[in-house]
């Protein structure tokens, strides 16, 4: 089953979950959008060569530049295009176009990073290769920031992040007297003589693919490649470019399940042995501190902070269960909250693994994904979960989201009681869900992939919202992946619930 959409094989196991609710009990009731407000906003690509629905490119890279949606556009033909959107089809239109490149494939327009007044991307060009670029928001505004890599080819910029009015993002360049990849820091305040180098990390370190945006600075990782991870921060400037903490000595230790909540980030360290440590920094020196540390027996990965604890689940690897646990973020020991069942835990691999959180915007409730693996790539199983804290605030939603192992559910907390996700039922195959953080309260939006098809599936992608909507891309009657939103309810999502 590599590649397949699997759903069937979750249906005739008896995991799918038809829709429960009774037909009296509406949408608007529950305080869920509707499959009525929930429409596609502008036809942007053609017809996909692909034909394959679960890789179609779409729009994707959504933010919030001055109020408005931008967001970026790949086409199958190389040609790539930053866009904005009001919510209209007349009011979605692009920025400025990009002709295809040279060569077998085109570098994607990604990496988008608002300031208040700029949005910083990377996009490639004809004259210059894959760069950095700044708009502000409209077409004679948008414009090449620096050749960084002087002619065609592309530079490889990574991290790129808002960090009050500049940007900041790493250069990676290929050291051949060393043949070694050197790792530099820069920023940039959108001009070229505002583009500089603030350090070079040289070639004897490598800086870590995991980050987080804290307030208006950048968090990340730099390990040694003779050992010893540090983690440090940069607000955009040499005198606050900043080692907080060494971390560990060890040479094989990684940072993973980087999450922020509110003005903590929470992050875990998995050393060589098996052995699992739990962090907060609030992006101070003195505020990095290790929570707790969890054995080589199970498999540690981190939630969030809800109130005064940091929420992670642990999975045994010999029995195959996933507890919750609470770690006080003041210090103290982890106190287990409540195990999740595994109906597969004797029937040979069903190692459940979580493969998406989503935090409220209230910051009173986790949302997140369990995948339970299988013999094939594909999973046994996916179900998406609740937490308020408490055994009795964590809840089942739905089973199964996706079954494919070349398309992961999203799931996208739009308030304390709003999720949106994707999940599968045989009728419809993979579409747009939404919840108000009850099992009754969880239903399918909208039907909108082709009917009938050897495939019918939407595959809804990044959802995000921006005022009293939640955009996303899904495949649909067009037969590629256009830009979709739905309405959200005035009544029940407060407008300072908005991220």
């Amino acid at each position: 089953g590599c590649g397949g959409a699997l759903p069937e094989e979750g249906a005739e196991a008896g995991l799918a979950q038809e829709p429960t609710l009774a037909p009296d009990v509406t949408a608007e009731a529950l305080c869920l959008p509707t499959a009525a407000g929930t429409q596609r906003v502008k036809t942007i690509l053609p017809p996909s060569e692909l034909g394959i629905p679960r890789f179609a490119m779409g729009p994707g890279a959504f933010v919030d530049f001055k109020g408005t949606l931008h967001f970026a556009v790949n086409f199958e033909d190389g040609r790539r295009g930053l866009w904005r959107s009001t919510g209209t089809d007349a009011g979605t239109t692009p920025v400025r176009s990009f002709a295809a490149t040279a060569g077998t494939s085109t570098p994607r327009l990604s990496r988008l990073a608002a300031t208040p007044a700029q949005l910083f991307f990377q996009a490639p060009d004809t004259v210059h290769g894959n760069e950095l670029w700044v708009s502000d928001g409209t077409t004679a505004g948008t414009r090449l920031v620096k050749d960084l890599t002087p002619g065609t080819e592309d530079s490889s910029l990574t991290h790129l992040t808002a960090t009050g009015a500049t940007a900041v993002f790493f250069r990676e360049v290929f050291d051949t007297t060393v043949f070694t990849t050197r790792h530099e820091l820069w920023k940039s305040d959108g001009t070229a003589a505002g583009t500089v180098r603030l350090r070079d990390f040289g070639t004897s370190v490598e800086v870590s693919a995991q980050d987080a945006k804290q307030g208006n600075a950048l968090l990340f990782f730099v390990r040694e490649l003779e050992g010893g991870i540090t983690l440090w921060r940069t607000d955009g400037t040499s005198a606050g470019t900043v080692q907080l903490k060494w971390l560990d000595e060890g040479p094989d230790t990684y940072p993973n399940d980087v999450r922020t909540s509110g003005a903590l980030t929470l992050f875990k360290l998995d050393e060589e042995s098996g052995l699992s440590e739990l962090w907060k920094t609030n992006g101070t020196a003195g505020g990095t501190l290790r929570l707790a540390s969890f054995g080589s027996t199970r498999n540690m990965q981190v939630l969030g902070a809800l109130g005064a604890y940091a929420y992670v689940t642990t999975t045994s690897y010999s029995t195959q269960y996933m507890v919750l646990y609470r770690v006080p973020l003041a210090g103290g020991n982890p106190e287990p909250v409540v195990t999740l069942p595994n109906d597969y835990a004797s029937q040979g691999p069903a190692f459940p693994r979580i493969n998406a959180v989503s935090q409220a915007p209230g910051g009173k409730k986790l949302y997140f994904a369990v995948n339970i693996s299988s013999d094939s790539p594909a999973p046994r199983d996916t179900q998406l979960w609740v937490t308020n804290g408490t055994a009795g605030g964590t809840t089942l939603l739905r089973r199964p989201l996706s079954l494919s192992d070349e398309y992961n559910s999203p799931v996208y907390a739009a308030a304390d009681n709003l999720v949106f996700f994707s999940a599968y039922q045989a009728s419809t195959g993979i579409e747009p869900w939404v919840s108000n953080g009850t099992p009754a309260g969880t239903r399918l939006l909208k039907n909108i992939g082709v009917q009938p098809q050897p495939d019918p599936s939407s595959y809804p992608r990044e959802f995000f919202r921006l005022g009293s909507r939640v955009y996303f891309s899904a495949y649909d009657d067009t037969l590629n992946s256009q830009l979709w939103s739905s309405a959200l309810s005035n009544t029940c999502v407060a407008p300072e619930d908005a991220q």
